[in-house]
C-alpha cells in the first residue's frame, strides 16, 4: 500500500470529502493507502472525525489547569510531582528551579522508600518530570536543575548531570550553562576523592528572555586596573558593579550547624536559589519548585519579589513555619560592589557640565521673540 500522498494531488481533496461520510478504514481502502496516512491528512486540515470534541476536551483541560494554578499560587501543594505538573497550564512559569532527589536512600518524610526506586524506573521518572517541565516553562524561560550523583544498577556512583544532559536537550530545551557549586564541607571517603562540588544544569526554552548578571557578580580582584591600549587607554577598565558572573559558585552547604538548617535531610542553601532566581527571572515572574522540600525556593521568591508555587509530599509544617519568617527585601544587595571598588570610582569621578537641551516648547517660544 502506498503511504506517500502528494499534498498537492487532487486525491487529497477527494479523501477529505470522503471522510465526511466514510470511516478512516474505508477511505484508506478506496485510496490504497494506510489508515495512518488518512488520519495525518485529516489532522493537517482539522478534519478529524471527532475534531470538535477534541478541541472541546482541550479547552476543558486548559480551564482545569488554569483553576489549579490559581489555587496553588503562593502555595505548596501536597501532591505527587507528576500529578502537580500535569495540572499546571502550558507556558505558565518563567522558571523552574529545583533540586531533584538523588535516589540514594535519603529518609524523606521519615523513610527511605521515596528515594529508593529501581534505577531504570528512576531515570524514566525524571524524564517524565523534565518533559512536563519543558511544557510548563514559557518561551524564553529557564530550567535550573541542581544535581548531584546517583547510583546505577550496579551500585556505581554516576553524575546526574551526565545522565540527564542529552535527555533534556531532546525535550526541546536549549543548553545555557553548567554551574559548578563548590561545597566547602562534606563526607571523606576512604578509597576515592572527597566530593566537594555539585552541579546545576541551566537550559532555556528558546532564546533566553532574562539574564541579569549584576546579582551574580563578585568583587573585582583588581578594581583599579586600567586599560593599557585603545581609545580608553589609562581609564579604569573594570566594571564598577563587579566581575561578570562565572559558572563556578562558591556557596556554603547547609550542614548540621548552619543557621538555615531545618529538619529536611537534603536542604540546599538559600543563596543558591536567590542567585539563580535573580539572574534568570524578574520581579513578578512565576518560579516553580516541584520538589519544594524545606521551602528554600519559596523563601527566595518572597525575598526577591517573585511569585511561587510548588509541591511536595512531606514537610508541610516545616515549610509553613519557615515561610512565616520570610519577608521581601527592602534593599537591593550588590554582591560585586565593595568599599575598595567605591573608593576607586569615587576618586575617578569628575564634574561634567553639559549644555541644557531646549525642549520643543522652549524652542517655539524663542522663535516668537
Amino acid at each position: 500500500m502506498n503511504d506517500r500522498i502528494d499534498m498537492d494531488d487532487p486525491s487529497e481533496t477527494q479523501m477529505l470529502a470522503d471522510l465526511a461520510t466514510m470511516s478512516y478504514e474505508d477511505v484508506a481502502r478506496r485510496h490504497r493507502c494506510s489508515r495512518g496516512t488518512v488520519y495525518r491528512i485529516a489532522l493537517k486540515h482539522g478534519a478529524r472525525k471527532t475534531e470538535h470534541r477534541i478541541h472541546e476536551r482541550a479547552r476543558e483541560r486548559d480551564g482545569r489547569r488554569l483553576e489549579m494554578l490559581k489555587a496553588v499560587l503562593e502555595q505548596t501543594a501536597t501532591a505527587n510531582v507528576l500529578d502537580y505538573l500535569e495540572g499546571i497550564p502550558d507556558d505558565a512559569a518563567q522558571m523552574i528551579l529545583s533540586s531533584v532527589p538523588y535516589n540514594v536512600g535519603v529518609g524523606y518524610g521519615g523513610g527511605a522508600s521515596a528515594d529508593a526506586m529501581r534505577y531504570g524506573y528512576y531515570i524514566g521518572w525524571l524524564m517524565q518530570i523534565i518533559c512536563e517541565a519543558s511544557r510548563v516553562i514559557r518561551d524564553g524561560g529557564t530550567l535550573f536543575l541542581q544535581l548531584g550523583s546517583t547510583r546505577d544498577e550496579t551500585g556505581t556512583l554516576t553524575p546526574l548531570d551526565v545522565l540527564l544532559f542529552d535527555h533534556i536537550k531532546r525535550c526541546g530545551l536549549r543548553f545555557q550553562s553548567r554551574v559548578i557549586w563548590q561545597i566547602p564541607h562534606g563526607l571523606t571517603p576512604k578509597r576515592r576523592l572527597a566530593e566537594r562540588h555539585e552541579t546545576a544544569l541551566i537550559f532555556s526554552k528558546g532564546e533566553p528572555r532574562v539574564f541579569n548578571p549584576t546579582p551574580g557578580r563578585q568583587p573585582q580582584k583588581q578594581p583599579g586596573k586600567r586599560a593599557f591600549k585603545g581609545p580608553r587607554k589609562g581609564q579604569i577598565s573594570s566594571n564598577y558593579l563587579g566581575a561578570h558572573p562565572t559558572n563556578v559558585w562558591a556557596i556554603g552547604n547547609v550542614g548540621h550547624n548552619h543557621p538555615e538548617k531545618t529538619g529536611h535531610p537534603a536542604q540546599f542553601p538559600l543563596e543558591l536559589a536567590r542567585r539563580a532566581m535573580q539572574i534568570y527571572s524578574m520581579p513578578g515572574d512565576l518560579v516553580i519548585d516541584p520538589f519544594s522540600g524545606s521551602g528554600t525556593t519559596h523563601v527566595a521568591a518572597i525575598q526577591t519579589g517573585r511569585s511561587f508555587s510548588g509541591c511536595d509530599l512531606f514537610y508541610e509544617d516545616l515549610r509553613r513555619e519557615r515561610l512565616k519568617t520570610a519577608f521581601p527585601d527592602l534593599v537591593s544587595h550588590l554582591p560585586g560592589v565593595t568599599a575598595e571598588t567605591l573608593a576607586v570610582w569615587k576618586a575617578e569621578a569628575r564634574r561634567v557640565d553639559l549644555p541644557a537641551i531646549q525642549t520643543d516648547v522652549e524652542h517655539a517660544q524663542m522663535a516668537l521673540i
